[in-house]
């Protein structure tokens, strides 16, 4: 776990991020002056780990403008192409249960003025929480 939560260090260092305190579901801040941060679960297993990443790939990441959905899959692409392990099938099975939770918070809300929008087919979104992701698939960008 100390290499996982180094490479989590090495990241924030080489964008410039600060950690700033835990959050168990992990959350990501870009303050009015550029200032950015992550609050992260302690890195005890590979699915923090990937939280971690998720957050940083919020602030860094292709495709961070996009509509929620769309931007919570871009963070987790980012997090797998810039993990230093290959996601166990837990891992995928927790990334997959993330976006689907976000689909079901969107479904719910489809009945406002403006409801959240729902990622289109040709997204990733789609292939990813099918899956979780794989390294050896390399989901497309946006």
């Amino acid at each position: 776990m100390v290499a996982l939560e180094a490479h989590v260090e090495e990241l924030c260092d080489q964008h410039g991020i600060e950690i700033a305190g835990a959050s168990r579901r992990g959350r990501a801040t870009r303050w009015r002056g550029g200032h950015r941060e992550i609050a992260i679960p302690e890195i005890r297993g590979q699915v923090s780990y990937f939280i971690a990443l998720h957050e940083v790939g919020h602030l860094v990441g292709p495709g961070r403008s996009a509509p929620r959905l769309e931007a919570e899959a871009n963070a987790w692409l980012w997090a797998l192409r810039n993990c230093a392990v290959e996601p166990t099938p837990a891992t995928r099975r927790s990334i997959s249960k993330r976006l689907r939770g976000y689909l079901e918070w969107a479904q719910n809300r489809q009945y406002r003025r403006v409801p959240p929008r729902i990622p289109p087919r040709e997204h990733a979104f789609w292939a990813l929480m099918e899956t979780g992701g794989s390294l050896t698939e390399r989901p497309s960008a946006p």
